[in-house]
């Protein structure tokens, strides 16, 4: 019994200051491990090259460069419609001719009116180089020869009015009457007409970039039927008068549609290419914060947050163009920047 309580006396004392040593060990990995894992995660990347264009962003309706309502420049009933809606044409082709019975008649009766007039002014010319007729029974002659001229030449006119013919190549987008409608002369449209290889939007654009839009300057349209296709087009025509209402002023964008896939009516945005900056320091844009001193970011230096103001630039694609600051910084915060402080450790992810 003398030797069972040596041993417990012995060891339970050294039980204690072991189990004591082990807590202590696993206190402190646990502290270390706690405060690791309290520190902000971070993640960097290193800034890249790129070229940036600024742009400024508008909208639209794309509408055809060149379209026109055809109407009927004679009355009538509408005899033959040689076209309908989506019917390609060419300058100068009948579309629709109206019934020329009347016109006709209108047309014969002047002819043989002028006819008769002609012959009597050749007679009174002959008869007054021989002294037969006096010099005002001449120019009576000479003055109904040229009404008469006058008349026929009219009616061939009105006649020819009876051919509805398309004036530029196009499309015929709308018809608006059938065979056997009567129109009014200058009154009825007949149909709508739209040259559809060209394009413009119109856009509005703020007093403040009105020295920076010019003719020639680039754009690039999108439209929702066509999901990351852009069509490239042009600023040629500015209305070079602000709207006092509005404060802006109309700008006109041509835009080549050889392919015929944009259509009047079609909902554009427009990205108007202002100024283009190659070779221009980028970071991403959700790295960037801002105070009320200006803008800055966040790089790492051994374990420690470092806060460095930055001048931004134009921003495309989700990325900012940084033009002064970052010239010596080789890796900025993109995450976690929000939770660190200036001076403040992180905890980088590999």
């Amino acid at each position: 019994m003398t030797s069972t309580r040596r041993y417990l006396a012995i060891g339970i004392p050294l039980l204690l200051i072991v189990a004591l040593a082990l807590y202590r060990i696993l206190s402190a990995n646990t502290s270390g491990e706690q405060r690791r894992q309290n520190l902000p995660l971070v993640k960097l990347e290193a800034p890249t090259r790129a070229t940036v264009t600024a742009t400024l962003q508008f909208s639209g309706d794309v509408v055809a460069l060149q379209q026109a309502s055809i109407y009927a420049k004679v009355g009538g009933n509408l005899e033959r419609i040689f076209v309908d809606i989506g019917t390609p044409v060419r300058s100068g082709q009948v579309l629709a001719l109206i019934d020329t019975t009347e016109l006709h008649q209108q047309y014969q009766q002047a002819q043989a009116t002028y006819e008769n007039a002609r012959v009597n002014f050749r007679r009174s010319r002959e008869l007054s180089d021989q002294n037969l007729v006096a010099r005002q029974d001449l120019d009576n002659a000479e003055t109904a020869f040229k009404i008469a001229s006058a008349a026929f030449e009219g009616a061939k006119t009105r006649l020819s009015y009876a051919r509805i013919t398309a004036p530029f190549s196009g499309f015929i987008t709308r018809r608006f009457l059938d065979r056997g409608a009567l129109v009014t002369q200058n009154t009825t449209t007949l149909f709508m007409l739209m040259d559809l290889d060209n394009m413009k939007v119109v856009i509005n654009v703020l007093e403040k970039d009105i020295p920076v839009v010019t003719p020639g300057k680039e754009a690039m349209i999108r439209v929702d039927a066509y999901p990351g296709r852009k069509f490239p087009g042009k600023v040629t025509r500015l209305s070079r008068a602000v709207d006092p209402g509005t404060r802006t002023m109309a700008v006109e964008i041509n835009i080549p549609n050889n392919d015929h896939a944009l259509t009047p009516g079609m909902f554009a945005n427009v990205d108007l290419i202002i100024d283009t900056h190659p070779n221009a320091l980028t970071i991403p844009s959700n790295a960037i914060l801002r105070d009320d001193e200006g803008y800055y970011i966040y790089t790492v230096q051994n374990d420690t947050a470092r806060r460095v103001r930055v001048t931004t630039g134009s921003e495309e694609a989700s990325r900012l163009e940084i033009r002064s600051g970052l010239d010596s910084i080789p890796l900025v915060i993109t995450t976690g920047q929000q939770f660190v402080r200036n001076g403040g450790p992180v905890l980088v992810q590999k």
